[in-house]
């Protein structure tokens, strides 16, 4: 994947502002300039060339924010300027996160017009309660209107939910985790609310889990379940430590250039961001413990893994210098971390303690 990246694009804005999101954003005005917007993000993109002029763009995930509500003309400009300026992989992945309330028939029509081949629905919960609690805008009908919508104009669809919340039993989230496995989507990612000690994350967890694996959806992600083949392309590059770029105010980025790992944050400052002249990346190359420890965290977050050849490569074939190798077998001996042809993975138990077991396989630790 060295020779090619992907591309994350970060709409900030929201119609409205739910409590208990902490991503980047702020609340939509409709006197914000199209033009300026675009601009801006193109400014980005010229920015970072000197990182992927030369590589395939492997996918583009549109992220926010809302994004959904973003003039689609808005959208087109900002796909076909990536399209027609830079080298795309013929089976691109274009995947953007929209709202149930956002979706109509027209809009889905205008999305699959511009090349856009995968939907997430913010859907969060299929409980008037619990969306009301939450401070949603759709309720149970929108949410499951928007599914079948999008459904019909893309095959690849995926829904958002969070477990946890106050005064919902858990009865009631296994039953939506059904409910939801019998609509016509490929993906679910599930997050939680509020935290909950291991012992009962644990508990939570391996029952979701067993619901979703006998409909055919398997964890590829410590977060996210698929069926097979409708994995998150652009998740899959993050955490497997492949090239992504990210435009627009608050983005990462981590690039491999001159056998060095390369992080670009853009500002926070939208005011700074939204004016189009000025270059707002910042610059840090990690050095080798930091990226192995980076390679570490994201690979055993996932049902992959992480191969050891992959690993013994970052650290220059001197593993032990980085690795707490003691630590490797302890935590074999507890079950918390097994080898399996090359590669090391958690299990069930152990992704629940991905920070602490990071932390231990490090040497020094």
């Amino acid at each position: 994947m060295k020779d090619s990246t992907c591309i994350y694009i970060h709409w900030p804005w929201c119609k409205n502002i739910c409590k208990y999101c902490d991503y980047y954003k702020f609340k939509y005005k409709e006197d914000i300039d199209s033009i300026d917007i675009y601009n801006c993000f193109i400014r980005d993109l010229k920015d970072l060339e000197e990182y992927f002029h030369d590589k395939t763009i492997a996918s583009i995930h549109i992220g926010g924010g809302s994004p959904s509500i973003m003039k689609t003309k808005l959208l087109r400009n900002i796909l076909e300027f990536i399209y027609k300026n830079y080298k795309n992989k013929k089976n691109i992945e274009v995947s953007l996160e929209a709202n149930p309330e956002d979706i109509f028939y027209k809009k889905l029509k205008e999305y699959k017009n511009i090349g856009i081949n995968r939907l997430n629905l913010g859907v969060q919960s299929f409980s008037d309660y619990v969306l009301s609690f939450l401070g949603r805008s759709h309720d149970k009908k929108q949410a499951i209107s928007s599914i079948y919508k999008s459904s019909e104009y893309f095959e690849n669809t995926g829904i958002d939910l969070i477990y946890g919340i106050p005064g919902d039993i858990k009865e009631s989230f296994e039953n939506q985790l059904i409910y939801a496995t019998e609509l016509p989507i490929k993906h679910i990612s599930i997050y939680e609310f509020e935290y909950q000690n291991n012992f009962k994350k644990n508990y939570f967890l391996s029952k979701y889990r067993k619901i979703l694996e006998q409909k055919k959806f398997f964890l590829y992600e410590l977060n996210s379940y698929s069926l097979r083949g409708y994995q998150s392309f652009y998740n899959a590059s993050v955490l497997g430590m492949n090239n992504y770029i990210g435009i627009g105010p608050s983005s990462h980025s981590r690039v491999w250039k001159k056998n060095n790992f390369i992080k670009l944050r853009n500002t926070k400052n939208i005011k700074k961001w939204s004016n189009p002249t000025i270059n707002n990346y910042k610059k840090e190359i990690l050095s080798q413990i930091n990226a192995i420890e980076e390679f570490l965290f994201l690979g055993l977050s996932t049902s992959d893994g992480i191969s050891i050849k992959k690993l013994q490569k970052l650290s220059n074939n001197d593993s032990t210098k980085y690795i707490n190798v003691k630590n490797i077998n302890d935590l074999k001996k507890r079950r918390l971390l097994f080898e399996k042809k090359g590669r090391l993975f958690l299990s069930d138990k152990g992704m629940l303690l991905i920070n602490s077991i990071v932390s231990n396989l490090i040497a020094g630790n």
